[in-house]
């Protein structure tokens, strides 16, 4: 099992820390839970950073490593040099409508090395998207059927924070659902309950072009889970 450090840019997305510091935190959210059901992660073992960490956010390996890519290598330099005793990096971006950070997957595996293993994904259009999309698993946690989900969210990975219609706001639209059904808001707490049960194959099938290049590239770096 393999212990990783989680980039990501939000709490629900790899958690936060407890108290405001500038080191590396527990693994939490969607991200952990899920890859850690997917490859051979040891998720318990494993830290999490934000993008804007500061160990990451002034790194700049030359003028045309830049954004992401610069702050990838930052990472990779923590574990190869046994600053961080981790074997690898599992990294979510948003796509955010942003069509070049589709690209970062394939950045990502060119960066790996025996000594630092990468894996990246691209939540379409935002990592909303991955809770939305397990529908079996968010109607369970929510007290409703899949049913009613389906016709609330047709589609998950259409959906965007920049749309000029709020129903397809995805948080608006998960926070929207919680509460009608679950008498709950959106939190960390609902999103890694839905996590911990998702059907890795449905959530595959709902979210085709972010999430399933996800679970290739995690088998691919990392193995897949054992028994």
């Amino acid at each position: 099992m393999r212990r990783v450090l989680f980039i990501g840019d939000g709490k629900h997305d790899i958690g936060e820390p407890e108290w405001p510091s500038n080191e590396a935190f527990p693994a939490r959210g969607v991200v952990p839970l899920l890859a850690e059901r997917i490859a051979a992660i040891d998720r318990s073992g494993s830290v999490a950073m934000h993008w804007a960490h500061p160990k990451l956010a002034r790194f700049s390996p030359n003028r045309r490593t830049r954004g992401y890519v610069a702050k990838l290598h930052a990472a990779k330099i923590q574990i190869e040099r046994g600053r961080l005793a981790l074997d690898g990096i599992v990294c979510v971006v948003d796509q955010d409508n942003k069509a070049e950070r589709r690209e970062l997957p394939g950045v990502a595996h060119g960066l790996a090395s025996e000594r630092c293993l990468i894996a990246c994904g691209v939540a379409v259009r935002s990592i909303e998207a991955w809770t939305l999309g397990a529908r079996q698993a968010l109607a369970e946690v929510l007290g409703t059927t899949v049913q009613e989900l389906r016709r609330a969210c047709r589609s998950p990975e259409e959906l965007y924070e920049g749309s000029g219609k709020q129903e397809h706001h995805p948080k608006a639209l998960l926070d929207a659902l919680a509460n009608r059904f679950g008498h709950r808001g959106d939190s960390l707490e609902l999103r890694e309950q839905v996590a911990a049960q998702a059907d890795i194959a449905e959530l595959v099938m709902n979210c085709p072009e972010g999430f399933a290049p996800f679970v290739a590239a995690l088998r691919t770096a990392f193995g897949p889970v054992t028994t």
